[in-house]
């Protein structure tokens, strides 16, 4: 049995909250990206975990047994990571939490085979939610984010710029228009983080967010993404750096509206409490390579 963590800190959420709707505002994702990482769980665990009715998600007997084990699990995480910490090496790897689109494909390779490859690292790509919380926690020293959030202790320092275009596949005749009611007709294909990137979107290239889309699939990663819409199974909206492969293979295509081009600023995320010996000259690469 595989369970993501992430589905467990859904789960906890979810109980906590009361409804799909409720927990959605809190992780800042759909409704249906939070469904479907409760049916994942479920599917996992090969048995249900809600009583579901009258608009409320309450958890049964085994649902009981699993928050009790998701809360103590958190407070386990937490020491984990200070023991961990405390019998670190002087100079440990950079550890990086990097959301997917940035970290997988402008982040990494610079350390794979770029300016930065002799910094020793551990990276992972969870959700922007989570960046923040592993830096919070101290299981990351640096974040790379694609949203400002306010936080009491945490720094968020803009490093970069993304772009972010429409995607389709490129068999696709004829294209769409990309105009308010054309694009409220299109299916589209998400993922876990494309609330924020696709009202980015919106909100630059036609002037308002589209709250109500006609979402055909939803996936984790934006791999998975690419390849169905290169079938034909949809449009999407992306980082242009992780589409840039299918690209140029013939198997996707960006839109992109004349003078109206869509960018995101990253944020670094850190706390200033702590403190690795890589984290300056990082950052000062990102920066040189993320056309701030």
């Amino acid at each position: 049995m595989n369970v993501e963590m992430r589905y467990l800190h859904t789960f906890r959420v979810v109980c906590e909250a009361g409804s799909l709707r409720a927990a959605s505002s809190v992780l800042h994702r759909t409704e249906q990206a939070v469904s479907y990482q409760l049916r994942k769980l479920e599917e996992a665990l090969g048995m249900p975990v809600f009583q579901r009715g009258n608009g409320r998600l309450t958890p049964n007997a085994a649902g009981e047994r699993l928050l009790a084990f998701c809360r103590d699990m958190g407070r386990d995480w937490e020491k984990l990571h200070e023991e961990i910490r405390d019998t670190a090496a002087s100079e440990p790897p950079l550890r990086i939490s990097s959301v997917s689109g940035f970290g997988r494909y402008q982040l990494l390779p610079l350390f794979r085979d770029g300016p930065l490859a002799d910094i020793p690292i551990r990276m992972r790509y969870p959700t922007a939610e989570d960046v923040v919380r592993h830096v919070e926690s101290g299981a990351a020293d640096i974040g790379f984010v694609h949203r400002m959030d306010t936080h009491e202790r945490l720094s968020h320092t803009p490093v970069g710029k993304e772009e972010i275009v429409l995607i389709t596949s490129a068999r696709s005749q004829p294209a769409p228009f990309l105009d308010i009611e054309s694009l409220r007709h299109e299916e589209y294909v998400t993922y876990d983080e494309s609330d924020y990137v696709f009202a980015t979107w919106f909100m630059q290239i036609v002037g308002t967010n589209m709250t109500r889309l006609n979402a055909v699939a939803h996936f984790e990663e934006l791999e998975e993404v690419l390849d169905w819409v290169a079938a034909g199974r949809g449009v999407s909206i992306v980082p242009a750096s992780c589409m840039v492969d299918h690209e140029a293979q013939g198997d996707v295509m960006a839109l992109r509206k004349p003078g109206a081009a869509c960018h995101n600023t990253i944020y670094a995320v850190l706390d200033p409490a702590r403190h690795h010996a890589a984290i300056e000259r990082t950052l000062q690469v990102v920066r040189e390579h993320a056309q701030l």
